[in-house]
């Protein structure tokens, strides 16, 4: 069985979540569907995780239908694969690779983005932030309000926990598929909301212009279009 639900998407029209230089994000999960069956989850997802792209297939059709499972990876080439952890991504295209040109499958395997960095990534930028505030309310002649986050940055195993109750499918290969999306969308706002706070005081926009994303993770996402272009 193949399910495909995909919002359409021209390759010159600028979403939202547009970050020149990268496409975006993908997902790779693999387990049952409904019937119980093998079954591949593909999703793909804009810069800040909005779902672009969804598909389910039987692991028995991937193999009996190769050219339509192709076209779909094909799809998430230059885009950065999203997981909780190191291992997980690593299993999932192995049990595809025969299926898939070898130039394809090294792409996927050198873009991968963790979801535990990320958080990582951020709390490091909120320290900055926070080290550059506390500097210039020392030497401020006026008083100036120490820096309040609106949502504290939660550890990797108590996001997965939250993205992972929010969904309800029938079937388990979706369930994992929308929790690694839920978890990215998250900690894509998370970030937003970092950026808003800095933005909102003038003597921290010195650090530079709002960004979509922070450094590591927007560089990440640019390889992979670098990358997916030479497959």
């Amino acid at each position: 069985m193949t399910i495909s639900v995909e919002t359409p998407d021209n390759e010159l029209s600028i979403p939202f979540d547009y970050v020149p230089g990268a496409r975006g994000h993908a997902v790779l999960a693999a387990g049952e569907d409904e019937s119980g069956s093998a079954a591949l989850a593909v999703w793909r997802l804009g810069a800040t995780g909005q779902a672009v792209g969804a598909w389910v297939l039987s692991m028995s059709a991937v193999r009996r239908d190769n050219e339509e499972f192709q076209q779909v990876m094909n799809l998430i080439r230059d885009r950065s694969l999203v997981a909780w952890d190191a291992d997980s991504p690593m299993e999932v295209i192995g049990r595809i690779a025969p299926e898939l040109p070898a130039s394809l499958v090294e792409s996927l395997r050198r873009n991968v983005l963790l979801i535990p960095d990320l958080l990582a990534e951020i709390a490091e930028q909120r320290a900055a932030i926070t080290l550059a505030a506390d500097e210039y309310r020392r030497t401020a002649s006026s008083k100036v309000a120490p820096l309040m986050w609106p949502t504290d940055i939660p550890s990797p195993a108590e996001l997965r926990v939250v993205a992972d109750e929010m969904q309800h499918p029938a079937a388990p290969v979706v369930a994992k598929a929308l929790g690694l999306s839920a978890g990215l969308a998250r900690v894509a706002q998370l970030w937003q909301e970092t950026e808003q706070v800095r933005a909102r005081r003038r003597y921290l926009r010195t650090l530079g212009d709002p960004q979509l994303l922070p450094p590591r993770w927007l560089e990440s996402v640019r390889a992979a279009v670098n990358a997916g272009s030479q497959v």
